[in-house]
């Protein structure tokens, strides 16, 4: 398959200019500073014909795909992803011919990329629409899915503007941002949700002391999801820093060369993210069918009785299942129902985990086999051994389908134990921010050091 027939509709879609100069750190941090409130600012607003009100559920989804429901970014940067992700297993795996290594392969992928994301996003919309029933007037249902189908356009632009103009990228941008304006608001929010209780645990805890009826149990109840956050945060960052480096040398000759470097989290975030959105399916197939927690069988049709009954089996009785483990089990692990429930749920996640884990190495280039075809090409070598790439491939192959499997457990425990313990943001919103914060943070010290000295920025252009 060729992506040639693409190429004429790639002139009418609009593109984001690379800038014609070096852009200092400062203009960086505004730019990407701009698009992070746009991005707040547009969570806050509603498309014309939606009504105001708070939709549960989903979770998980608004905190993957950086979105909010109800408002025009509802479907958030889904689209951007699903598009990206779809277009690189097809690279991967061979069924689109295209060359990568050249300017014109590389255009060519990403007008593929944002044609199809544009597609993607009016698809998504129309079925949350649809599913969800956010319009109660159907004449203006087509209208409702143009705007939240153009507020994922929108963000599509602005990450272009923060990859070419600012610092990281946007879709990394938007999902930390989106999860830490989550954890700062269950923990500092002043909104009384009843008479007498806060939406925040800080004021609840502060209104428990001020009318003195705070008992130990209370504390710990209050206090426990944020010490659970602040331990899984820490634990993320730990692992973010380890990391094995093989040594590598340039012609054979010792003390001229570089390390390359394989961490801990080798296969990053995106085991967790993929074993989510394929989880999370269950529950969107019941909610776009119309069927809802309670809902009597006699109340539905053919094919929702289908789906329900597949989704009952999948999730142990519950339409929500293993997609949100409650924290309130561990009160009920006696409960031989509870424990089976909670032993299916991890051993299906993390399997997915792996399995995603090893499929995703396979296709992005990071196997051993295709790692070693480019330190070959680099002109390196591993010092001690002959130039060979059979010989680098052997010396990967003992590290890193091991790691492969390791970090994919790694992450998919870290995940469930901290849905599990409570913590705020959940557990993939803590591993997607922590990770993305880190990356963040070591480019920002790159650039920091590019502005220090030009001669430094011209060597680390070229790296």
């Amino acid at each position: 398959m060729n992506l040639e027939f693409v190429r004429p509709l790639i002139r009418f879609i609009p593109e984001v200019s690379l800038p014609g100069r070096h852009v200092p750190f400062k203009e960086k941090l505004m730019w990407s500073s701009i698009v992070l409130i746009l991005f707040f600012i547009m969570g806050t607003i509603y498309p014309a014909g939606v009504t105001r009100e708070k939709i549960e559920g989903f979770e998980q989804m608004q905190i993957i795909f950086a979105s909010k429901l109800g408002t025009i970014i509802s479907v958030g940067i889904g689209p951007i992803v699903t598009a990206s992700i779809i277009l690189q297993l097809l690279v991967g795996s061979k069924m689109i011919d295209i060359d990568l290594t050249t300017n014109d392969g590389r255009a060519l992928f990403q007008g593929a990329q944002k044609i199809l994301t544009i597609v993607i996003a009016f698809f998504e919309a129309a079925a949350l629409v649809i599913g969800m029933r956010l319009v109660e007037d159907p004449a203006q249902t087509t209208f409702v899915i143009f705007q939240i189908a153009l507020g994922s356009i929108l963000l599509m632009y602005m990450d272009e503007i923060v990859s070419k103009w600012g610092i990281g990228s946007g879709i990394g941008l938007f999902i930390a941002g989106g999860v830490s304006q989550r954890v700062v608001y269950m923990s500092l929010s002043f909104i009384q949700t009843e008479p007498g209780k806060f939406a925040g645990i800080i004021p609840n805890l502060i209104n428990l002391v001020m009318n003195q009826s705070l008992q130990f149990f209370d504390l710990f109840a209050l206090v426990f999801p944020i010490v659970a956050t602040i331990i899984i945060f820490m634990v993320v960052v730990y692992g973010e820093a380890m990391r094995l480096e093989i040594p590598l040398s340039y012609g054979g000759i010792r003390g001229v060369g570089g390390r390359y470097p394989i961490k801990f989290f080798y296969v990053s975030n995106i085991p967790v993210i993929l074993a989510s959105a394929l989880l999370m399916n269950v529950q969107m197939w019941t909610n776009l069918a119309g069927i809802t927690p309670g809902m009597n069988t006699e109340e539905m049709n053919i094919i929702q009785k289908v789906i329900y009954y597949v989704s009952y089996y999948v999730t142990m009785g519950d339409l929500r299942g293993i997609l949100t483990p409650d924290p309130t089990y561990y009160g009920r692990l006696f409960d031989p129902g509870v424990l089976l429930h909670l032993l299916i749920y991890i051993l299906v996640f993390i399997a997915l985990c792996v399995v995603f884990g090893k499929f995703w190495i396979e296709t992005t280039g990071m196997s051993p086999e295709q790692i070693a075809e480019q330190i070959e090409r680099s002109g390196m070598q591993i010092p001690g051994f002959r130039r060979d790439r059979r010989v680098i491939e052997r010396v990967l192959n003992r590290y890193i389908p091991q790691i492969t499997i390791i970090s994919s457990i790694a992450v998919g425990m870290l995940a469930v134990m901290a849905d599990l313990l409570g913590a705020l943001g959940s557990g993939t919103g803590i591993l997607l921010t922590v990770g993305i914060l880190y990356r963040l943070y070591e480019e920002i010290q790159r650039e920091q050091m590019a502005e220090m000295h030009p001669a430094f920025r011209r060597f680390v252009s070229r790296v």
